[in-house]
This record gives C-alpha cells, sequence and structure tokens, in this order.
C-alpha cells in the first residue's frame, strides 16, 4: 500500500499496449492513463499510471475489477 502520493504505478506484462488498455478501460467506466508518455528518457515499457487520491475507498474495489476484466480481454 502506497504512504503517499497521488499515484500508483503498474507495471503491465510484456508487449501490452498500454494506450489500447487505457483505452478499453475507460469505456468500462475506469480512467487510467498509459505510461508510455511519462517515460521519455526510460526504455519503453508498458505501466499504466493509476491515480487513486480523487477516488472514494469504495469504488477501488469495483475500478480493480473492471480494470482486470479488460486486462484478461485486451
Amino acid at each position: 500500500m502506497p504512504r503517499g502520493g497521488l499515484h500508483l504505478w503498474a507495471r503491465l506484462p510484456d508487449h501490452t499496449d498500454d494506450v489500447a488498455l487505457a483505452a478499453a478501460a475507460a469505456e468500462s467506466g475506469v480512467t487510467v492513463f498509459p505510461g508510455r508518455p511519462w517515460f521519455a528518457a526510460e526504455p519503453p515499457a508498458p505501466h499504466l499510471r493509476l491515480t487513486y487520491a480523487a477516488a472514494q475507498p469504495s469504488q477501488m474495489d469495483e475500478a480493480v475489477r473492471r480494470l482486470s476484466r479488460v486486462l484478461r480481454t485486451t
């Protein structure tokens, strides 16, 4: 569990298209951000930036379930 901050970075399986995954998550009602634009100098690797600062804890379980379904089908 993060001790502070606004975002959690999730490393995705290799060869996952983080941009397509973020778009599919949005269609499922979950807003996440592809990591690619945030790693300008590092070698590319699929990540998602998960912002949790504005979400109510009661919403997080459902968001994780939806994101998990999207990841399995993308």
